[in-house]
């Protein structure tokens, strides 16, 4: 009677010791698989291109839009474009009466102008703000710029464009933050999985070692 209860502890005992093991081992996978995937999720805090659109100016309830553009790294290439959009603008004042704008030194004026409002930026969005200013002077004048105060215009533009980039700015510390918290979730399960892991290799071992005793008793 006593190797019979003897023979079936050592069943449940193998019994609940492969439950054990292959639940951990399951746990060892879902949390490798999640810790991974959470460890290596990816995001970037890059500003996107703030786009401007004429429109608001006369109808400030109306949407803007974002659209990306691509990084100027060199540095040469970022000058002659940044000094292409300066001539535009300047082009584009220039056809307005002397009665709307002092013309004297404009050209100096206009590249001093938006170096000093774009300066806080990267070389990215120096040259985004540079273009969203030629492109939206050049409306500005095609609409009837002689009755447009170019300095309240000019004013505009620089708030509407900081207003942009304020916004992307702080969704981006948002986002980031987020993923900060998700790869510390995710090292936090990996060190779960080594557990769960251990566990495992204890449970296999015991498994082994009942095959063993029941061998050696048979």
């Amino acid at each position: 009677m006593l190797r019979s209860i003897e023979k079936n502890f050592f069943k449940i005992v193998q019994r609940l010791g492969l439950l054990f093991a292959i639940l951990s081992f399951a746990a060892v996978v879902i949390l490798g698989i999640t810790s991974y995937q959470k460890i290596n999720i990816e995001a970037t805090d890059q500003i996107d291109t703030p786009v401007i659109h004429f429109a608001d100016y006369q109808n400030p309830i109306s949407t803007q839009e974002v659209e990306i553009t691509t990084d100027l790294k060199e540095n040469d290439a970022f000058n002659q474009e940044f000094d292409a959009q300066v001539a535009d603008i300047v082009a584009a004042l220039d056809t307005l009466p002397d009665t709307s704008i002092d013309k004297t030194d404009l050209a100096q004026k206009v590249k001093i102008l938006v170096k000093i409002k774009s300066n806080d930026y990267s070389k990215n969005l120096q040259l985004t703000y540079a273009k969203s200013l030629a492109k939206l002077t050049k409306q500005m004048v095609n609409v009837g710029g002689e009755k447009t105060n170019v300095d309240e215009f000019i004013r505009w533009h620089d708030q509407e464009f900081v207003k942009q980039v304020n916004a992307q700015t702080q969704n981006n510390f948002l986002r980031m933050g987020s993923l900060k918290a998700e790869k510390a979730t995710g090292f936090a399960m990996l060190a779960a999985a080594a557990a769960a892991l251990g566990i495992f290799i204890m449970f296999v071992m015991m498994l082994v070692m009942l095959r063993i005793e029941r061998n050696t008793r048979q």
